[in-house]
């Protein structure tokens, strides 16, 4: 069935751009594309096919009518000479993970501008089309812009024939706002609690963390005497057990669930509500992601990044690995193994001038992507225009 309460294949009026299944890795890019391009065109409806059935990441996008669903019809050039007159669409997007070929052909037979944007190449590109081929250049030709996010991909393209006018090196496209809202007011207020206090945050630390957590604090405060921790537990349900377990160490804890404050004397704050990172990313200049030492999915660290607060993390990256390699590249992120390194990275990020110059570096890869993906969008709108005034 379609979006926004219309049957499949019954083309709305007004521009139709297609997207055609972005794999899982390409999908918040694509939805922030979409979003970019209906802010931009208001008229535009945006036809988003899956490969296997409906879509199921594309919730809330848009509002209802801008956006339709459908099942991408079969790579046959029958079935899909009929899909593409059903909808006529103005602009077709693809990936090369899962380029329809009958599809893509008969786009461009009716005229569409086909946009091809490219994270990497799957092996079989490679494996199974001669380099330079006629019918992969002749393939390629068809395409309005090819987009290749890395240099990498761009020589791979460039070598399989995708001639040099439409191939555009982009670097990696948005992913959406990263910025995690949060109340200004208790921003101020606990800001001024903690006024020049240095600090650092473990967010969403998992139990198992805790003792190295709390390790690593314990090796860092000989250093920097009044150092607050902000300590938040991956469970709000934990907060109270794990702030008392602190104190029975010895510890002077405080409490956000008892709307206790950071007191002068306090030394862990276990921030143990829902719904309050971005507030904690911003009162600290250092985060450690938690999950990464513990092997378990963590928050995106481009959430910290966002924020201009410099990022340590362990080795469990999984979850998030595209945003870790880029900022490793840019060394914006650094890893730690055990208490002794994450001490170490504390207490060496204490200083402003190190923290900052990370911090810079973090947010620049973590916004870097939203000019490339406003460079996709305008060339899109210029061939909806080029389409309309012809």
């Amino acid at each position: 069935m379609a979006g926004g309460g219309q049957d499949p294949g019954t083309r709305p009026d007004g521009p139709v751009v297609w997207l055609h299944a972005p794999p899982p890795a390409e999908r918040p890019a694509a939805a922030e594309l979409i979003r970019m391009l209906n802010s931009e065109r208001p008229d535009l409806a945006v036809l988003v096919t899956g490969e296997d059935g409906l879509p199921d990441w594309t919730g809330g996008l848009l509002r209802p009518g801008a956006l339709h669903l459908a099942v991408a019809p079969r790579d046959s050039q029958r079935a899909a000479a009929e899909f593409v007159a059903d909808w006529r669409p103005d602009i077709a997007v693809f990936y090369p993970q899962t380029l329809p070929m009958a599809a893509l052909a008969q786009a461009h037979a009716r005229g569409a501008a086909l946009f091809l944007i490219a994270r990497d190449l799957p092996e079989n590109w490679r494996g199974r089309w001669r380099l330079g081929g006629g019918v992969t250049r002749r393939m390629l030709r068809r395409f309005d812009r090819i987009y290749a996010q890395s240099r990498a991909c761009a020589d791979q393209l460039r070598a399989l024939g995708a001639p040099s006018v439409q191939l555009i090196p982009c670097g990696p496209l948005s992913e959406g706002s990263a910025v995690l809202r949060c109340s200004e007011t208790e921003r101020e207020v606990l800001a001024r609690m903690m006024g020049a206090r240095p600090a650092w945050l473990a967010a969403c630390i998992r139990p198992e963390e805790e003792a190295v957590v709390v390790a690593a604090h314990s090796r860092a405060i000989r250093q920097a005497h009044r150092l607050l921790l902000l300590l938040v537990p991956d469970d709000p349900a934990r907060g109270p057990a794990l702030a008392g377990r602190l104190r029975g160490e010895g510890w002077e804890v405080s409490l956000r669930s008892e709307d206790e404050e950071p007191e002068t004397e306090t030394q862990i704050y276990v921030a143990d509500t829902e719904g309050e990172l971005g507030l904690w990313l911003r009162l600290a200049p250092l985060t450690f992601i938690g999950g990464t030492l513990a092997g378990a999915p963590g928050p995106d660290p481009y959430h910290a990044a966002a924020l201009g607060s410099a990022i340590v993390h362990g080795p469990a990256t999984d979850a998030h690995a595209t945003h870790y390699r880029w900022l490793s590249g840019a060394r914006a992120a650094r890893l730690v193994r055990d208490e002794q390194s994450l001490a170490d990275a504390v207490a060496d990020l204490l200083s402003p001038d190190r923290a900052a110059e990370m911090a810079r570096a973090a947010w620049e890869v973590s916004t870097e992507g939203s000019a490339a993906t406003e460079r996709v969008m305008r060339r899109m709108i210029e061939a909806l225009a080029l389409a309309e005034a012809g």
